[in-house]
């Protein structure tokens, strides 16, 4: 049963217990119906800044994605620069290497999942994650990037006219690179935050709503007997936790 759901079956819950009037009157003071009502409103929220952090982690691998995009036939152009600048053949050959790299990781469709960003994400969402990390290791590619930019700005004889190729353009490139890495992993981590939050509410705080939900089951159990309407009602409604 998902996260909503249990939300869902608190909403019904409570609702009954209201229905029930005077006769709901727990002593203890979580299972009493305004309580059950923030509770469920905190629960709302939780629910609800998950999706939108979410949302935000989704955005920014996107715009990353789009950003490093560039970077294979960027490399390509600076060696053909270099080449035409008539740099030396040992700064020419070291250039490659990191060009080679580069192109490597950009087009590689077959490498294992980088672990860096898919380990605090729970299991129903790491396909997204994995899908978006696949071949994607975005901060070795920075790296790179910058260590080709490092050898490009070493060689006295690059010289173009192309604004797109000056050390000053790639410098400019790079920072927006790592400014991208940096979205990704702030979004990361505020959606951790979020979920984390959210297993608070619902599952891990004393009053949490999973415990709550069935304790309030238990006392209309109490109050009107197991074959009663009331309780056969509420016992219909179901909560349930995730496993560890």
């Amino acid at each position: 049963m998902s996260n909503v759901k249990n939300l869902q079956s608190l909403e019904k819950l409570l609702g009954t217990c209201t229905g029930l009037g005077g006769s709901y009157n727990p002593g203890n003071q979580n299972l009493q119906v305004k309580a059950m009502a923030t509770l469920l409103s905190q629960a709302r929220n939780t629910l609800s800044e998950v999706d939108a952090t979410k949302t935000g982690y989704e955005f920014a691998t996107n715009q990353r994605e789009e950003a490093f995009r560039v970077l294979a036939p960027l490399s390509g152009r600076i060696i053909s620069a270099m080449i035409a600048a008539g740099a030396k053949p040992e700064t020419v050959a070291d250039a490659r290497t990191m060009s080679r790299k580069i192109y490597g990781r950009v087009k590689s469709k077959d490498r294992a999942p980088f672990p860096s960003e898919i380990e605090s994400i729970p299991a129903e969402d790491q396909s997204l994650t994995r899908r978006r990390a696949r071949g994607r290791d975005y901060a070795s590619l920075a790296a790179h990037f910058a260590k080709l930019l490092e050898t490009v700005s070493a060689e006295e004889r690059y010289k173009t006219n192309e604004q797109e190729l000056t050390v000053e353009s790639l410098k400019k490139q790079l920072a927006t690179l790592q400014k991208h890495n940096s979205s990704v992993i702030n979004a990361t981590v505020a959606w951790q935050d979020a979920r984390r939050k959210r297993d608070e509410i619902l599952y891990n705080l004393d009053r949490n709503l999973f415990t709550v939900g069935q304790r309030a089951k238990q006392y209309v159990k109490s109050v009107f007997g197991y074959g009663s309407n009331e309780y056969q009602t509420v016992s219909k409604i179901r909560f349930t936790k995730p496993r560890k």
